[in-house]
């Protein structure tokens, strides 16, 4: 069956729609308004369960990488045009007050709400949302500066954090005898974003660089899983640290795999497709919610569920759709029930739920702005391919 041929039911576009409708209405004004320090000119970290906002928590350059996307996102898809602001002021405050702000190369960690430094380690995954944030700052407003801060960020990455093993060191100083895959994975998603924001091609070849690491390095083919923890030569670590994987990571990788493929025709849907199978197969438990952690034969590790795998489930439905997958749609439209049912819109309308332990019970007393990402992310992938009209 070819993609044009395949018709969409109602349900999952009313299960989009539901979900655009809660987006639009609900966490884009809580997050823009509650979750903004105007004063300061960046995001918050914290929301409780009140809906008050937790202005003292220090503020990680990972969360204002993340709300900047979802802001500028928002406002370039029309959903919230006032987040152009706060986006754009919030990325020329994270480089003003993240980027070398100690004099000393590369990001720091997080912040104190009166902008000095909180913790000044350098660690790869910021330095990769870093980069992500701000290839979104530059599709809503190509300033020449963020360009700059990007591109000079990536020099550090090359210059500090290479591994001599391939890949690179999870943070600084290195732990010499441990890697992790998922930085690699959200380096590898900024490349692409700011591919799409420039149309350069050097970004593309850098992406390239990280889909070999995933094929030779990352994905297991004899388990056909995507393992996490590696030692220094990039084996799994013994034991059953090197047989822990997350559906929620195969699902995301599934999805940022396709996305490649349709840059550059290159192949990586085998592994995609394994990755998804392998997530759709073990992931899901007798309630219809994705657990945190597996091992390589499948049995369940860690049976707590988080918001964010559900997400990335939705986006790689979406890619699976787009593939050719007639009952993608349904399957994203119970994922996105399920999410809508346990998740999101509690306990205040525009939050969330972020963890809950198997029996559902909350695992956190807090909303985290992180989740925001993972959330506007995937409705927007949904609704691109599913939705109706716009808001």
């Amino acid at each position: 069956m070819t993609f044009d041929a395949i018709q969409v039911g109602p349900s999952v576009k009313q299960a989009v729609a539901r979900l655009r409708g809660w987006t639009v209405e609900h966490a884009l004004p809580l997050w823009g308004n509650q979750g903004f320090d105007r004063a300061r000119g960046s995001f918050i970290e914290r929301i409780g369960f009140d809906g008050s906002p937790m202005p003292d928590v220090p503020r990680r350059a990972m969360v204002q990488a993340r709300q900047i996307y979802a802001f500028s996102h928002a406002a370039l898809l029309g959903w919230r045009p006032q987040g152009r602001d706060i986006a754009l002021k919030a990325a020329h405050r994270l480089i003003d007050r993240y980027q070398g702000v100690d004099g000393a190369p590369g990001w720091v960690f997080s912040l104190r709400p009166d902008g000095s430094v909180h913790d000044g380690k350098r660690d790869f995954y910021a330095h990769a949302f870093a980069l992500f944030g701000l290839a979104w700052a530059y599709k809503l407003e190509p300033e020449p500066r963020f360009l700059a801060a990007a591109l000079a960020t990536l020099q550090d990455l090359d210059k500090h954090f290479t591994s001599p093993t391939g890949g690179f060191y999870t943070e600084l100083p290195p732990r010499t005898d441990r890697r992790h895959q998922n930085p690699h994975m959200h380096l590898f998603e900024a490349l692409i974003a700011w591919y799409d924001a420039t149309g350069h091609a050097f970004f593309l070849e850098r992406a390239g660089e990280l889909h070999r690491m995933m094929s030779e390095r990352f994905f297991q083919p004899r388990t056909g899983i995507l393992a996490e923890y590696f030692d220094a030569s990039w084996t799994p670590l013994p034991g059953v640290e090197g047989r822990i994987c997350e559906p929620g990571h195969h699902f995301e990788w599934s999805w940022l795999l396709r996305r490649h493929t349709a840059l550059t025709g290159r192949d990586g849907d085998h592994v995609a497709d394994t990755l998804k199978a392998f997530a759709d197969r073990f992931g899901t438990d007798a309630e219809g919610l994705i657990v945190d952690e597996l091992l390589d034969d499948g049995t369940v590790h860690k049976a707590s569920r988080r918001c964010w795998p559900h997400t990335e489930a939705i986006k790689a439905e979406v890619a699976a759709y787009e593939a050719g997958d007639a009952a993608a749609g349904p399957r994203a439209a119970r994922v996105i029930d399920r999410l809508m049912e346990v998740f999101l819109g509690r306990p205040v309308a525009g939050g969330w739920i972020d963890h809950v332990d198997a029996a559902g019970a909350p695992l956190v007393d807090f909303m985290p702005a992180s989740t925001l990402y993972h959330v506007f992310l995937a409705v927007a992938e949904a609704d691109r391919v599913w939705g109706a009209e716009k808001p």
